[in-house]
């Protein structure tokens, strides 16, 4: 086990405030990964190599470091879950629905390993789901990839605006929250959405409040 107090002076000046920033992203809610491979992350890099340490570190406030090599990221996660997070039904459901792209994805093996679908695709999957499940307009659906991106499920252009041309991709990072031993409850909470989903109420277009209160039935453990 990694002694903070005394190992962390003995760190180069420049790797003391590599850490500083590692550990500054982590707490703000980054999710870190490798990067691609014309712009790979350091800090990816550093907590590979020093993740004890930044363990050790972000325990004194009662976080720790899950560095998970096989899904290739990293995040900062609260040993009492402070930062869980509550979705609504509507972003609750396309949760879901994307968790089960991504399975599927993943099964055929794709050549770059990524689950990217284009907004109408999304739309066509809640279509799919039957008369119960509910009514999303362009504004809620945009909403919800939106908040899902916010806490690094998926990735979006800057300037998001939910046309059906726009893609969306799933990070692994859904793979960590809804595990693959869970696509099966994944599945049946999609029908229960489909069977006795009442529409919410449709909000008239413009840009959502980022204050709207998360009132869903979902809530996972993501840094907030």
């Amino acid at each position: 086990m990694t002694d903070f107090c005394q190992d962390y002076p003995r760190l180069e000046a420049a790797q003391q405030e590599r850490f500083r920033g590692v550990v500054t992203r982590l707490l703000s809610g980054h999710v870190l990964t490798p990067g691609s491979a014309l712009r790979p992350d350091v800090d990816w890099r550093f907590v590979q190599g020093h993740s004890e340490l930044i363990d050790g570190y972000l325990r004194i406030g009662g976080w720790r470091l899950d560095l998970d090599l096989s899904l290739r990221l990293c995040r900062a996660v609260h040993e009492q879950g402070e930062q869980r997070v509550r979705f609504t039904k509507q972003q609750s459901l396309v949760l879901c629905l994307l968790r089960l792209a991504y399975h599927e994805e993943m099964q055929r093996m794709s050549e770059d390993g990524r689950c990217e679908l284009r907004v109408g695709e999304i739309r066509e999957r809640v279509e799919q789901l039957g008369k119960g499940a509910p009514a999303f307009t362009r504004r809620s659906l945009t909403d919800a990839l939106r908040r899902l991106s916010r806490h690094s499920l998926v990735t979006i252009d800057r300037g998001f605006s939910g046309e059906d041309e726009e893609r969306v991709l799933v990070n692994p990072l859904v793979e960590k929250v809804l595990p693959t031993d869970t696509i099966a409850s994944v599945s049946a909470r999609l029908k229960a959405y489909a069977a006795t989903a009442t529409s919410e109420p449709a909000e008239p277009d413009g840009d959502a409040p980022d204050d709207e209160p998360d009132t869903g039935p979902m809530s996972i453990e993501e840094p907030s």
